[in-house]
């Protein structure tokens, strides 16, 4: 299915239409089309990351994080990724003795102890390490194009769902932010280019990949072990469906058949497989069987007095005594489920598209998100009436069905919160980023098959629309546009953005 696939009862649109929408599609379809999209994305992260100032930063912990990578660049060199005792002033960057993501921190401290030992600031260093975040979430763009290709996701509309990624502000934003967020999310789009591989007909290679590509996304951000365990749960259960076990016979000879035909992948393969399998018995082995946590509570290693230097168990401890306080004197707010709705629907699409600072007030234009709302859930009702000529394969199932199961679950884990602590912690379009395109490229699947059936003055009139509202939606809520007309005030900015940049586009004078 591509973007000018002909109908069976004839051509949709008129010639000198089709022609147009044919040369696009060959044009989005090129391989030159990915490489100025991934350009434009990187110097656009680039720009923000030396633009943004830590304060305003689009991730609320950045300073924990910057602080936590300067912590293991501080070590000496031969100290290893491995803290087993720390003074209690460190739990300020909450607790690091047993804290699964530590590898992002360890591994960044290797550039921070460069940029330091040249003469940079921390300013500057702060500069250079986001930087590495942006490149890291380019390389997200590069795995994205390898999942829609091993979906069987035509071409173009796979490109179409990755300029909707690279341009969605969050992503972006996100980028140009010291935190594990942009790497982690690469690494699930490399786990799931793998995962609908393996649901299509991969064989048994594809599963060791698949193991350790999920190892790999777990070791940088624990907090993605539903999701994964969803992913890798769908594709074996694909999978199974079309073959039974029978993919699964005699596993040794052929992985001994495997070593054989292609001794130089196999042995990269048991490599990073084996490393990777050593730092998760280690952390979340460790972790199980003596917390009963991937992520133990500070207060289990720790004494609460000294995990109250930690602003999230504080906030946490605060939350709950309020709570238990509320529920004991008979004042607690009744949980109401459609006013939760409303707020998470709106809190999650506004902090996606437009940028959410943790400490500066945030207004976006209401008439450009009502006009963003309304096309996307016009756009999502016409492709879910197309979902049986979408999901025709075991692929696109998967990209349907495992955004759908993560963003369930990420609803519930909020309503949950809610319940427990009359508290909206976590309410951030953030946590739909990883699941942001192959939700997309369903919905271009599902619009594509409409457009198709349409014929002659209809489906001329129909592309129209739809292209005249992609460019409009391009316009207002590209990362610069969804950004710089809204941040006037200096606080916004690095000391770099206001003596650099014009006044016209930043509002803000040197």
């Amino acid at each position: 299915m591509s973007l000018t696939t002909e109908s069976v009862t004839g051509p949709t649109v008129g010639g000198r239409a089709e022609r147009i929408l044919g040369r696009a599609n060959q044009v989005l379809a090129s391989r030159t089309a990915f490489v100025v999209v991934l350009v434009a994305f990187l110097l656009m992260g680039f720009l923000f990351a030396v633009t943004i100032h830590v304060p305003a930063s689009a991730a609320p912990d950045e300073v924990r994080h910057i602080g936590n990578i300067l912590f293991y660049a501080e070590r000496p060199w031969t100290a290893g990724p491995f803290v087993h005792d720390a003074a209690t002033s460190t739990l300020r960057l909450g607790e690091v003795t047993r804290f699964p993501a530590y590898l992002y921190y360890y591994v960044m401290s290797f550039p921070a102890r460069a940029a330091l030992a040249v003469g940079l600031d921390q300013e500057r260093t702060v500069m250079v390490l986001r930087g590495i975040d942006v490149l890291a979430a380019g390389a997200g763009l590069c795995a994205l194009r390898v999942l829609f290709r091993n979906a069987g996701v035509p071409t173009a509309i796979g490109l179409l769902a990755i300029v909707a990624t690279a341009f969605t502000g969050r992503y972006v934003w996100q980028a140009a932010t010291i935190s594990y967020d942009a790497p982690s999310m690469a690494a699930f789009f490399l786990f799931a280019a793998v995962a609908v591989k393996v649901a299509r007909g991969g064989g048994l290679r594809a599963l060791a990949w698949l193991v350790v590509t999920a190892m790999l996304a777990l070791m940088l951000k624990y907090s993605q072990a539903p999701l994964v365990l969803a992913g890798a749960f769908f594709a074996i259960l694909f999978r199974y469906r079309v073959d039974g076990f029978s993919w699964l016979r005699h596993p040794v000879r052929r992985a001994v058949a495997g070593f054989r035909e292609r001794p130089g992948r196999s042995v990269l393969l048991v490599v990073i497989g084996g490393v990777l399998l050593a730092l998760v018995l280690e952390r979340f082995g460790v972790n199980l069987l003596v917390y009963r946590a991937l992520n133990p509570d500070c207060a289990e290693i720790h004494s609460r007095a000294a995990c109250m230097n930690f602003d999230i168990f504080r906030r946490n401890y605060n939350a709950t005594r309020s709570h238990d306080l509320a529920v004991a004197a008979g004042t607690l707010e009744p949980f109401r489920p459609l006013a939760f709705l409303w707020t998470w629907t709106t809190t999650y699409f506004r902090s996606l598209f437009f940028f959410w600072g943790p400490t500066l007030p945030w207004r976006p234009n209401l008439g450009v998100v009502a006009f963003g709302a309304t096309a996307v859930l016009a756009a999502t009702v016409i492709a879910a009436t197309q979902l049986r000529r979408v999901l025709r394969s075991a692929a696109t199932w998967w990209l349907a069905v495992v955004p759908v199961a993560y963003t369930v679950a990420v609803l519930c884990f909020n309503a949950a919160t809610t319940v427990n602590l009359r508290q909206e912690f976590a309410f951030s379009g953030r946590y739909l980023l990883p699941v942001l395109p192959m939700i997309v490229a369903v919905v271009l699947l599902g619009l594509t098959a409409w457009l198709r059936r349409l014929q002659g003055h209809a489906a001329t009139a129909a592309w129209t629309v739809v292209v005249v509202v992609g460019v409009a939606l391009f316009a207002l809520y590209n990362p610069i546009s969804a950004f710089f007309p809204y941040a006037s005030s200096p606080a916004w900015y690095s000391g770099w953005a206001q003596d650099v940049l014009p006044h016209w586009l930043t509002g803000v004078r040197s």
